[in-house]
């Protein structure tokens, strides 16, 4: 359960940590357009000017490399770059080294060019590599048993939520669907489930992993939706907060049964 982040190598850095590293060196991390306008380099898959055309993501400017002038960049890099930082500055112990040689500056790195760091580290600590020694035939059997025991133990957790989510769900739809004029005391209710549920799906272990982070912001958009709209009338209020919430079970049933899915074709 190793902190993801929102972008792409910030995985990268927490997993290095977590493998006992000290020293860690951020290169290609230029997070800013060059001086022509390119977000990418020449050589880049995708094409030099890729993320050039985020038309829609606010520009925005930023302390270059070394604090040479400032550089441009865009909302999404810049707030990569914060993460990274606030990321970094937790780890006082630990040498971050920026051999990017360009782009944005981050903070709480050491800036040093790629090839003089290297030569650095490895006149200092030879590389000690350890072949990890072959598992016996009663350790591998006992750690298989064990995976086998967790994965069922997973699939029972989302096989539960998937049957709670999809009784919840029916209610949702039978009242919603409902030409009557419900009374607020059985709406209250219906809200009060909604809450029950949702302490459920916070309080589980397994759900609280990267896997679900993305399914949890959609249930808080949703419902962040209505909650925008200051409606007075309680009833209302309900009534739009089921929908909402509703529109979320769809999402959230989806991903669950591609999990198990997932745990399935794992013990197969």
């Amino acid at each position: 359960y190793i902190d993801t982040g929102t972008h792409v190598s910030h995985f990268s850095y927490t997993l290095a940590l977590s493998l006992g590293f000290k020293n860690i060196i951020l290169i290609g991390q230029d997070l800013a357009f060059d001086e022509k306008g390119n977000s990418h380099s020449d050589n880049f898959s995708y094409g030099t000017r890729h993320d050039s055309d985020w038309e829609e993501c606010p520009r925005l400017t930023t302390t270059a490399y070394g604090g040479n002038g400032e550089v441009l960049t865009h909302l999404a890099w810049n707030d990569y770059r914060i993460k990274l930082e606030y990321l970094f500055a937790k780890y006082e112990n630990i040498n971050f080294y920026n051999a990017t040689e360009g782009g944005a500056r981050i903070a709480f790195t050491k800036e040093i060019p790629f090839k003089t760091i290297c030569e650095q580290l490895l006149k200092e600590n030879k590389p000690k590599l350890n072949i990890p020694k072959t598992l016996t035939k009663n350790k591998s059997e006992k750690l298989f048993i064990k995976t086998k025991e967790k994965i069922n133990k997973d699939k029972l957790t989302l096989q539960n939520f998937i049957n709670d989510a999809n009784v919840l769900k029916q209610a949702l739809n039978t009242i919603l669907n409902s030409n009557k004029d419900l009374p607020i005391s059985f709406l209250q209710n219906v809200y009060i489930n909604i809450q029950n549920f949702n302490t459920s799906l916070d309080n589980d272990e397994y759900l609280n992993t990267g896997l679900f982070r993305s399914i949890f912001f959609y249930r808080g958009m949703y419902i962040s939706k209505v909650i925008k709209e200051l409606i007075q009338d309680e009833k209302i209020y309900l009534f739009k907060y089921i929908n909402a919430y509703n529109e979320f079970l769809d999402i959230l049933l989806e991903k669950l049964n591609e999990n198990l899915n997932c745990l399935e074709n794992n013990l197969n």
